[in-house]
């Protein structure tokens, strides 16, 4: 959660998510290492739709060689620098390209901007071989120094987008930062073709943050120490020229995102010329791909109901995938009545999870404990499972002086335990959440109304303003599983990914010790030990992780998609069929 995070925060279970161009792993990690027999097959499965039936799409106007992509909707925010939602990411991945990226079964061997690199000294100095003769889609050459330009972006002082966990480890960062120095360590320009990564010491997630973070052109977005306004203005004007597959052609608020192919693109020619991002919900997404407006939907819930309204249409295939992501409920711990952890632990205990997993997913989701997927090879089943215990919630509640009321409500001290839960509108997941969640509290004296809005305000909401006693939303996590940047102490500011304020020593200690160690058996333990930790401090209700449904019109060949590569990764290799 994806700043630039080792994970992007998002509604993957629901409608709209943070995460897209997020940091994936490491060179020197693997997802299979130190796996545990629970861990999950990432395998894609797909059910194919029949291909036999009328098809509305195939008779669409701009059928031939435009691709309508259906998902919620996005900020607009497609600067890699300060992109916040996945969908924000998705529309970054397409038309910025990274250095390097992950292949579909999370391996990090995909050479993008790059076309080689060497880790030395002592595994503190990447550099980089560029690519010659890449082109940014208005003509001009890249070189390092746009590369260069990049970080130095994020490393300035004014800098306020979310990405400092990409650049506070490179050597001379404070320094740069404060104006102590006047050129930035950590980052250094051999010639127009090699770019130096140097940093403060050895960590398994220095290469995600330097090799894949999208490139943005230093013509374009020229870099002045402290002012940064130039390239929000730019941002918000809808002005982006990448080096990606495709180039913007129109962003219309609410409604869709048209996309070009970039003829200057370095990978060759796509093959869809055009594309449309269409801005569909759960309440109408199965109607728009009936009627062929829609090609592909991605992120539809994994449920039962969903899977007969597949059937009814025909023409559509389902990609399957366990889902590299989990929901949770962040509780507020600057609240004093959140703070403490008995209380969490009871709420915890008194809500039913798997009778919520088990409604709406019906099988294709599991309750989950800890901020880890179970497609990791860093997943733990050795912790505590929360199965829910109205008795047991009661009896810490009793235990921690929490007395119920006449009203049926807790209190103490003059404090009742009432919350606001700000969430958000247009799902079918969180209307079938509410109703379980209030029911199940208030069995234990709890009371807890909803207050809706759209997830672009509650991102605001919760992360800039941190203005909250609780909120659910969801992470759609990258392959590496350290979550440094969510639940350290020193992301516990504004715009921070550690909303929550959770300040916790021992989280703070595992998380950095995960972090800096190299060998892969050692990892594995102090991730059990970090999962454990927080499994036991509870910033958040874990509620769970699920399939991944993306759909697709039969007529749409060669879709990837797996639990580390959402549809944009190998998005230049689909066709379409007529």
């Amino acid at each position: 959660m994806r700043k630039h995070m080792s994970v992007l925060l998002s509604l993957a279970l629901i409608a709209s998510m943070f995460t897209g161009c997020a940091k994936q792993t490491t060179a020197n990690s693997t997802t299979t290492a130190g796996a545990e027999a629970t861990q999950k097959e990432i395998a894609t499965k797909v059910v194919q739709g029949d291909d036999t039936i009328p098809n509305a799409a195939k008779e669409r106007a701009n059928a031939a060689n435009t691709l309508v992509v259906g998902m919620s909707e996005v900020k607009g925010d497609f600067m890699p620098v300060y992109y916040s939602t996945n969908n924000d990411g998705q529309v970054c991945r397409l038309i910025f390209d990274t250095l390097y990226t992950n292949n579909d079964k999370g391996e990090f061997v995909v050479p993008k901007l790059a076309e080689s690199y060497e880790l030395t000294n002592e595994n503190k100095t990447y550099t980089f071989k560029l690519k010659k003769d890449v082109k940014w889609s208005d003509g001009k050459p890249f070189t390092a120094k746009d590369v260069e330009n990049t970080f130095l972006i994020m490393a300035d002082k004014a800098y306020d987008g979310r990405y400092v966990t990409v650049v506070d480890k490179l050597a001379g960062y404070e320094d740069y930062r404060d104006g102590k120095a006047a050129t930035l360590a950590g980052v250094k320009v051999i010639d127009d073709y090699t770019i130096e990564f140097n940093m403060k010491s050895a960590n398994v997630t220095n290469f995600a943050n330097v090799a894949d973070f999208p490139v943005m052109p230093a013509h374009i977005y020229p870099y002045t120490k402290g002012n940064v306004q130039p390239i929000k203005d730019k941002m918000a004007k809808a002005e982006f020229i990448g080096t990606g597959r495709y180039t913007l052609v129109k962003f219309v608020p609410k409604q869709y995102i048209e996309l070009k192919a970039n003829p200057n693109w370095w990978g060759g020619k796509v093959n869809i010329e055009n594309m449309i991002i269409k801005f569909t919900t759960a309440d109408n997404q199965f109607q728009e791909l009936q009627a062929g407006n829609t090609d592909i939907q991605t992120h539809v819930a994994a449920k039962s109901e969903n899977e007969s309204q597949i059937k009814d249409i025909g023409f559509v295939s389902t990609n399957i995938y366990p889902g590299n992501s989990y929901a949770y409920l962040g509780f507020n711990l600057r609240d004093e009545r959140l703070a403490d952890v008995k209380v969490r632990q009871a709420l915890t205990y008194g809500f039913n999870r798997q009778a919520f997993m088990d409604l709406y997913f019906n099988g294709n989701g599991t309750v989950t404990n800890a901020p880890i997927s179970q497609v990791s090879w860093a997943f733990t089943n050795d912790i505590n499972k929360y199965e829910y215990s109205a008795e047991t919630a009661n009896k810490m509640l009793d235990e921690a002086g929490w007395v119920m009321g006449s009203d049926g409500i807790r209190e103490k001290n003059g404090k009742k335990l009432s919350f606001v839960w700000d969430t958000y509108t247009d799902s079918k997941y969180v209307e079938t959440l509410i109703p379980m969640l209030k029911a199940d509290w208030q069995k234990i004296g709890v009371k807890v109304e909803p207050n809706l809005m759209e997830f672009n305000a509650l991102v605001e909401k919760v992360y800039t303003k941190r203005e909250f006693d609780m909120y659910n939303m969801s992470w759609a996590l990258s392959v590496d599983p350290t979550s440094r940047d969510i639940f350290h102490s020193a992301y516990d500011i504004p715009d921070g990914n550690n909303a929550v304020g959770l300040r916790d020593a021992e989280i703070d200690k595992l998380s950095v010790e995960a972090e800096e160690e190299f060998d892969q058996a050692k990892r594995t333990e102090l991730m059990h030990a970090y999962a454990k930790k927080i499994n036991e401090v509870l910033p958040y209700l874990f509620i769970g992780q699920n399939d991944e449904w993306d759909l697709s019109n039969v007529r749409v060949k060669n879709l990837k998609v797996s639990p580390y590569c959402d549809w944009t990764y190998f998005i230049e290799s689909v066709e379409l069929a007529q």
